[in-house]
This record gives C-alpha cells, sequence and structure tokens, in this order.
C-alpha cells in the first residue's frame, strides 16, 4: 500500500444519513484523496488526534487554522452579515455582534503591528 503524504485538508462533511465522516485531503503536488469512515471510528480517533496536536504545539492549547481566503458579506432579507472562510459555508453573524468583533479585530490588529515578529528558530 503507498502513503498518501497529505499537506491539507480540504474539507469535511458528514454524509446525509450522519453516519461517516468524510474529509478531503490535498498533497504537495495537488493532488487529492477523500476518505470516508464510520462516525464510530471518527469518535474514536478524538483523543488520538487531541494528544498528536497537544505533542506538536506543547502548552498552546487549541491548534489555529490559517484559512487561504476569507470573504465578508450580507444576509439577503435578514441584519446578518455572512462571514466565510475557504469554501466552508458561512457564518451568520447577528449585526451587534459583527459590528463588536469588527472593534475586536481592529484593536487586535493595531496591537500586533506595533510588535516585533516573533525569531524563527
Amino acid at each position: 500500500m503507498k502513503t498518501f503524504l497529505a499537506t491539507t485538508l480540504t474539507e469535511t462533511t458528514v454524509s446525509q444519513d450522519r453516519r461517516r465522516l468524510e474529509l478531503t485531503f490535498v498533497d504537495a503536488d495537488g493532488q487529492r484523496h477523500a476518505i470516508s469512515i464510520p462516525s464510530a471510528i471518527a469518535a474514536d480517533l478524538v483523543p488520538v488526534l487531541g494528544q498528536v496536536a497537544a505533542a506538536q504545539h506543547p502548552g498552546g492549547g487549541e491548534m489555529t487554522r490559517l484559512p487561504k481566503t476569507c470573504a465578508v458579506g450580507h444576509a439577503r432579507g435578514d441584519r446578518m452579515v455572512l462571514l466565510r472562510f475557504d469554501d466552508e459555508a458561512p457564518y451568520a453573524i447577528e449585526l451587534e455582534v459583527a459590528q463588536a468583533l469588527a472593534e475586536q479585530l481592529q484593536e487586535q490588529s493595531d496591537e500586533l503591528s506595533e510588535t516585533a515578529r516573533p525569531a524563527l528558530h
């Protein structure tokens, strides 16, 4: 069996009958590979993945995701702001929450722009 060396997880979905988790990976050459696993196996993977993540980022808490694209829009017929990362379904955010988020993003961006870049080892 040849090992597929995935570099990116591009899509996760749940089957319509909600019995399977479907994952699509891409390798460095752009080749895509999808797998479909029963929900029970996905549940078994949760503690294993948590341990691997903790080992890669000791003391770092949750792993962060770095989206390739993001977009902002608004819902038709609702006062909701839409926030989309990559090709995932957008998040619908109430207007007041979106305004508070915008303020927090600006504050964090301002603060971060005033700090020196971390040294790479």
